[in-house]
């Protein structure tokens, strides 16, 4: 767990609006960090303050790219997260605020305990779902979720560490629910210390978690649908993840002792005390910082303008709204079949065939960059009105292109706009025309 110690002579004394109270000990070292400390809100809340560096942000796009998406993180949802609350530059330093979570991680309650067992690891599985399904309610991602990442405070367990970005490349809503059954075996096998079969674990867990734990990502459910299932109940009356929450509760591990105020002597705090997300979202905005690519990325870095650029994903309202809140949205029937037609983009200047088939019953289809000799699969993550917001996964010419978010609008002309969503620049868009 994270200790508090004294401001050394160096460390700053304020940090934009926030006055620096002590700095956060017992974290390893962390290249995109310049340090982490202690700040009280108005209200006596204790925050952590995260300075990046100004090497997180270099330049005037990377600015505007870091400040976007700290803005699209503050609309997580306070349910069994640590929240991201603010963002901004101190000069030409980049700086994250986050509440301050104490509690151990479950990967220290499970080496000092053992294994996690009956309605603890239950109410452990719903507050784990309820965070990441708080995350992708956002339009974002965790990105990397483990045991590490699931503090056991006072109130339940909260997901901490998660990313500030859109889905992007490997880190998808899918990956993070096959985080999260691994997370839920390490805790019921004692980290390993014990066998236990994924099916043998009580209901519902006994079912979900070998649902997540499938190879293929498609057939893992989303996290809200993941969550309604452990509750057993489709609507209840407090909303589900508030509902989630206040089950989750079971698992928390009471109040909280203070902490010492100097570094204990043996052993070192664990790096799985951590501070809320402070360790990744500081890689994930060394990764903002990174030159963006749109559909497609040059491996090598460098820009060539026979391909196009793959965005830093956009948050959009789309992600927020499901087609049903508690089940998996499917391909509605006017969607269902071969649409076919060109998508520009600016840039470097492209226009390329696209490609996209959708099956009726599910939530997948194909996509196929034809000129560009890439294509992939589609999954369908929400649906608002006539938009449709789906996830691409590239599988075939990984090398030309890249994963991203697609957005479909049904058009009055029966024609379906076809946008790959990009956040730094128009985002390349053309009209498909249903083939058969």
């Amino acid at each position: 767990m994270p200790y508090v110690i004294p401001l050394r002579p160096d460390d700053p004394r304020r940090v934009g609006r926030y006055r620096l109270t002590g700095r956060i000990a017992g974290e390893p070292a962390d290249p995109d960090s310049t340090g982490s400390f202690l700040s009280r809100l108005p209200d006596g809340a204790a925050v952590a303050i995260t300075l990046l560096g100004p090497t997180s942000a270099p330049d005037a796009a990377s600015r505007d790219r870091f400040a976007a998406e700290a803005r699209a993180a503050r609309r997580v949802a306070p349910f069994c997260t640590a929240r991201i609350l603010d963002g901004g530059f101190d000069g030409d330093q980049p700086y994250l605020v986050s509440e301050f979570i104490e509690g151990p991680s479950l990967t220290e309650v499970v080496r000092d305990d053992g294994p996690v067992e009956g309605p603890v690891l239950a109410a452990l599985g719903i507050g784990a779902a309820a965070g990441l399904a708080s995350i992708h309610q956002a339009g974002l991602v965790h990105g990397d979720f483990s045991p590490d990442d699931l503090v056991l405070g006072a109130d339940g367990p909260r997901v901490v560490h998660f990313s500030i970005t859109p889905p992007y490349g490997r880190a998808t809503p899918s990956a993070d629910l096959l985080g999260w059954a691994q997370t839920i075996m390490f805790a019921a096998s004692g980290g390993g210390a014990r066998p236990v079969d994924p099916a043998s674990l009580p209901a519902p867990l006994g079912t979900v978690v070998p649902a997540c734990l499938s190879a293929d990502p498609i057939s893992r459910p989303q996290a809200r649908a993941l969550v309604s299932a452990l509750l057993g109940q489709e609507d209840p009356a407090a909303g589900l993840l508030a509902e989630g929450t206040r089950r989750a509760r079971a698992a928390g591990r009471g109040a909280v002792r203070d902490r010492p105020r100097t570094a204990p002597e043996e052993p070192a705090p664990s790096r799985s005390r951590r501070v809320a997300w402070i360790a990744g979202c500081a890689a994930c905005v060394a990764a903002i910082a990174v030159a963006a690519t749109l559909i497609v990325t040059n491996r090598s870095g460098q820009h060539d303008p026979a391909r196009p650029a793959s965005p830093a994903r956009a948050s959009t309202a789309a992600h927020t709204a499901s087609a049903s809140p508690s089940s998996t949205p499917t391909i509605p029937a006017a969607l269902v079949g071969t649409w076919s037609g060109t998508v520009r983009q600016t840039n470097p200047t492209l226009s390329v065939t696209v490609q996209i088939q959708l099956t009726a019953g599910t939530s997948t289809g194909t996509v196929d960059y034809q000129q560009l000799g890439c294509s992939g699969r589609l999954l369908l993550v929400s649906a608002s009105g006539g938009t449709y917001t789906l996830d691409q996964g590239i599988t075939k010419g990984r090398q030309r292109c890249d994963n991203g978010v697609v957005v479909l609008t049904r058009q009055a002309n029966s024609g379906l706009l076809f946008k790959f969503q990009r956040a730094d620049a128009p985002s390349p868009s053309g009209i498909l025309a249903k083939t058969r």
